[in-house]
Formats: C-alpha cells, sequence, structure tokens
C-alpha cells in the first residue's frame, strides 16, 4: 500500500514537472499585447488578448483585422463590427510544435480602414 502511495506521489510529481507556463507580451502606440499558454509536452492552450489603450465605453472598431506570425504559421482574426477594447483568440493544438519561451510572435492590428500598427510578443527580460 506504501509502495502504491510513493508511486501516486512520484507520478503526480513528474505530471506536474511537464507542464509549464509561458508569458509573451509587447505594445506599439495604440495597442498593448500578451500571450498566456499552459504547455505539456507537444499540447498547448493559449490565449492572446490585446487591448486598446485609449479605450472608453463606446469603443467600437470596423473592418478589425489581427494578423499573429511566428516562424511555424499564422493565426488571423477578422471581424467587420467589433464592440470593445479587448480582443481575445482562443490558441489550442495537441500534437503540434508548441511554442518556445524565446519565439517571437509578430502582431500586425488594423482597424478602421485607415490604421496600422506592428509590434512583438516576446519574454521579458
Amino acid at each position: 500500500m506504501k509502495k502504491t502511495r510513493l508511486f501516486i506521489l512520484l507520478l503526480i510529481l513528474i505530471l506536474a514537472a511537464c507542464s509549464k507556463q509561458i508569458s509573451l507580451s509587447g505594445e506599439s502606440k495604440h495597442w498593448e499585447g500578451r500571450y498566456i499558454a499552459n504547455i505539456d509536452g507537444n499540447r498547448e492552450d493559449g490565449n492572446f488578448i490585446f487591448g486598446y489603450k485609449n479605450a472608453n465605453k463606446q469603443t467600437e472598431f470596423k473592418n478589425l483585422n489581427v494578423e499573429i506570425k511566428n516562424g511555424l504559421g499564422k493565426t488571423v482574426k477578422n471581424e467587420e463590427q467589433h464592440k470593445g477594447a479587448t480582443i481575445t483568440i482562443i490558441r489550442s493544438c495537441s500534437g503540434c510544435a508548441v511554442t518556445d519561451e524565446t519565439q517571437t510572435y509578430k502582431v500586425t492590428i488594423k482597424w478602421d480602414d485607415k490604421y496600422e500598427e506592428t509590434f512583438d510578443l516576446k519574454k521579458k527580460k
């Protein structure tokens, strides 16, 4: 019985050690962004969160386009009408090449058919 409990405790510790959380962040003149993800082996569950710095209660964007690139591919979100100052994009994959803390995501946000800003999400030193 003691061996079984010890084995279960060791298994839990090993599994917990395999899982990690990463956090990347960056900003431009009008936007700030971050990517927070839990990585367990070759599974990644994360959220990109972008916030408009000059927001008010009526903040609304027309023809919003968010493009996120890294060396492995890109993620795109398009909305004709977006209400609110926060944009969230969920990223989830299994059996994929997971994000490394040293990676940089290049983010380009276009809005209202006349504004465009690009910035990097990376680990803070």
